[in-house]
């Protein structure tokens, strides 16, 4: 896995005090170095953050700027006025103008004046002409103009959400700090892509879940009408298909689950980008998470409905082209916002709940299916 820029710095200034000492130069100031490089540049870290609020919460002990790793060779306009030097796995060495390679971790570039402290860090993005591309996970990548945005003086900066998720590897007491200052203010686009890109259990979801705007019933039926249109087979699964078999929304949902058949996959795709639909996180040949600007997500699950594949536990299951949906479990129907939808049943929603580390929710939607339709709890739920 890649290291951070905080991460090299740490790391290098803990193997030898002989590489120097930072005095960083200040927004304005590095902006005006960067005006000289003619490909596109970024600020990213903390700045970034401040740029976007348009004020700043706590001291800075660093700067850094990006750029994309295919733009490296616009660097040379820096030099001789500045020295550039190679972090990579703990040591530095002179950047001889040659291309940086992500597999041998050369993630960034530490520029002084020949001599001088050091004043400023150049983090290597990933990315082509068209798309930026999270070097934590290749699969995620989004267009420039939604990774890349400005300030209202057109200072560039990496988007908030985007900086939060690669503060949340690992995250230090002052990453905290900004995460619990910074998202309360974002919009409901970048409030979705740290919902579905921040792992399982991560401390700042709670944050993201207190303001996120999520899924509503309107929503529910406008993505429903879509596939309709496109022809597309779907079944209401997770929290909405609970919901919809219980007739009421119970609790706040963040994203939409729909069950598809893997013939119907790429019918699929193109009805939600015609909507403006991005793919948010990849989870597999048939399992997928898009989202748009207006915070929506929805979760594809993919079936293959040609066969069924009865397990050793005697269980017909969909397969082998998808996810093994057990074949008894589509004859749900429910309701969403005073309108009909086909579901999951509720004994396969009981079943789909077992065998993982359940949460809040998972608990309260089995306690309702529990109740509502007289199905057993299972034995995790018991206590």
């Amino acid at each position: 896995m890649s290291t951070t820029p905080g991460e090299v710095r740490r790391i290098v200034q803990s193997v030898s005090s002989a590489f120097g000492r930072w005095d960083c130069l200040k927004v304005n100031e590095l902006s005006a170095v960067m005006s000289t490089v003619t490909a596109p540049w970024w600020f990213t870290g903390r700045h970034a953050l401040e740029l976007h609020l348009g004020r700043s919460w706590r001291e800075h002990d660093d700067i850094d700027i990006g750029v994309c790793r295919m733009d490296i060779g616009a660097l040379h306009g820096l030099v001789p006025s500045w020295e550039l030097q190679v972090a990579a796995d703990g040591n530095l060495h002179a950047w001889d103008g040659t291309s940086l390679s992500s597999d041998r971790h050369e993630n960034n570039l530490w520029v002084r004046r020949p001599g001088g402290t050091w004043a400023f860090d150049i983090v290597i993005g990933d990315g082509d002409r068209d798309r930026w591309r999270y070097r934590r996970d290749p699969t995620f990548s989004l267009p420039w103009n939604l990774a890349v945005l400005q300030s209202p003086n057109a200072v560039p900066y990496l988007a908030p959400a985007l900086q939060l998720l690669f503060k949340s590897v690992d995250p230090r007491p002052k990453d905290h700090v900004d995460a619990e200052v910074v998202i309360p203010t974002l919009d409901a686009w970048s409030l979705a892509l740290l919902d579905v890109r921040l792992l399982r259990g991560h401390p700042w979801l709670g944050i993201v879940a207190a303001h996120r705007h999520g899924m509503q019933g309107p929503n529910v039926h406008d993505i429903l009408d879509l596939r309709h249109r496109a022809d597309v087979t779907v079944w209401v699964d997770g929290g909405w298909g609970i919901d919809a078999l219980l007739g009421e929304q119970t609790r706040p949902h963040g994203d939409l689950d729909l069950a598809i058949p893997t013939r119907h996959w790429s019918t699929a795709l193109a009805a939600l980008a015609s909507e403006s639909f991005l793919l948010v996180r990849d989870d597999g040949p048939h399992n997928a998470v898009f989202g748009n600007e207006a915070g929506l997500l929805v979760d594809l699950h993919a079936y293959d409905d040609s066969t069924t594949v009865t397990g050793p536990d005697g269980i017909a299951r969909q397969g082998p082209n998808g996810l093994a949906y057990e074949a008894d479990g589509f004859c749900g129907s429910g309701i969403i916002d005073g309108r009909p939808v086909a579901c999951m049943s509720a004994e396969f929603q009981m079943r789909s709940h077992t065998g993982y580390d359940f949460d809040a929710d998972d608990r309260r939607d089995v306690i309702h299916l529990h109740q509502r339709f007289a199905i057993p709890l299972p034995a995790e739920y018991q206590s």
